[in-house]
């Protein structure tokens, strides 16, 4: 049983694996520690691959610890599937890097560019011969919407992605619409401008906006809202493997 665990900036979210295969995932970090107990009960290996871009309280990295057979955090000094061509390793997140994992399996020798819609809008670029190219980071609507409210007098804070296409009749539709539009205008222009360099290029579509941002954007985009659990655990298969 692979167990990944993903803390991130606002929520922290769980997936179990055999093998490649996606058994279940959730939120909070409770659930999991059922079936990791009844798993090690049974006699069966739990490997634990811990990812995180937020702050991992002292006691939960101690019991997954403890409850795991094999026990690995993810960052980039690990062996990975993918070669890093990035200036600034450290600072990258693996989040981005496993997001581009998923994708290379999914379209192996392809240029890949793949857009994780989430509290940030990271868009993460791949190349046909398995490299890492780094990317680009922009807030995310979440985060825009946090900014307006923040750094204004007196727009409310919104939530939830509009249509991106009429014209706001009240503020929190003008925002909202505002907001959408610019999400939009920036995931395809950057999708254009990927597609005229690389015409036989993948582009994927991934992260907690993706299902309503899938709605919106053209159909060349694959809508994969796991993928950066199932490059965490093919990370965890590779360090397996090959450690």
């Amino acid at each position: 049983m692979n167990l990944i665990i993903d803390i991130g900036n606002t929520r922290a979210k769980f997936a179990i694996f055999d093998g490649d295969n996606l058994i279940e995932r959730g939120d909070g970090l409770n659930r999991w520690n059922a079936r990791a107990t009844a798993a090690r009960e049974r006699g069966e290996d739990v490997d634990v691959l811990l990812a995180a871009t937020g702050e991992v309280p002292a006691t939960t990295r101690e019991h997954l610890q403890r409850v795991a057979t094999s026990f690995r955090e993810a960052t980039t000094a690990l062996p990975l599937p993918l070669r890093i061509d990035y200036e600034t390793p450290a600072t990258l997140g693996i989040d981005r890097v496993a997001s581009c994992v998923a994708g290379a399996a999914l379209y192996p020798a392809r240029d890949l560019l793949v857009v994780d819609a989430g509290t940030a809008i990271t868009f993460n670029y791949a190349s046909a011969e398995g490299v890492f190219l780094g990317g680009a980071i922009s807030p995310g609507a979440r985060a825009r919407y946090r900014a307006l409210h923040q750094f204004t007098a007196r727009l409310p804070l919104v939530e939830g992605l509009g249509r991106g296409e009429t014209i706001g009749k009240n503020t929190r539709d003008a925002i909202r619409e505002g907001v959408t539009r610019g999400v939009l205008a920036e995931i395809r222009e950057r999708a254009a401008d990927f597609l005229r360099e690389h015409p036989g290029g993948a582009l994927l579509l991934a992260g907690g906006d993706s299902m309503t941002l899938s709605k919106l954007l053209p159909a060349c985009f694959r809508l994969e809202r796991h993928l950066v659990m199932t490059g965490l655990n093919k990370i965890l298969e590779y360090q397996k493997k090959n450690t």
